[in-house]
């Protein structure tokens, strides 16, 4: 098979994604994909005020290098503790393999840092920033 345009690993990625989120969407206000550019945004919302307001995952792709970096998980209340952004990274990763691309994260949160370093991601030189690999427990 021929290469992935960007818009198609994008719309790859947001097909899984929201498929993934499909249990979750009918408790959210308003739920959108932006892909603007490299990055793909899935925003979801409580209600209509800006603290209602989440960037679910943002991932950015870089077609040069082929390298992905997911940059933020933030999950509401109710989507914590469900191993969603554990879950979120592994389709991320699994589309990412299929692709030939590499995963980073550079997480937000020391908790979830530690917790991916935990289940076997790879520290990198850059600091905060992990790299998914096979024997990353992601389940």
């Amino acid at each position: 098979g021929g290469l992935m345009t960007l818009n198609e690993i994008k719309e790859l990625l947001a097909g899984r994604i929201t498929y993934f989120l499909e249990p979750y969407l009918q408790q959210l206000h308003h739920f959108s994909v932006d892909n603007a550019g490299n990055r793909l945004r899935v925003i979801g919302s409580t209600d209509d005020t800006t603290s209602g307001q989440y960037v679910l995952i943002r991932v950015y792709i870089s077609e040069e290098t082929r390298k992905m970096y997911i940059s933020n998980t933030n999950l509401p209340d109710f989507m914590r503790h469900h191993g969603v952004g554990r879950k979120l990274v592994k389709i991320v990763y699994k589309a990412a393999t299929e692709l030939r691309y590499e995963l980073f994260i550079t997480p937000m949160t020391m908790a979830f840092y530690e917790s991916m370093k935990k289940r076997g991601a790879l520290q990198c030189e850059k600091p905060h920033m992990l790299k998914v690999v096979n024997s990353t427990m992601l389940d």
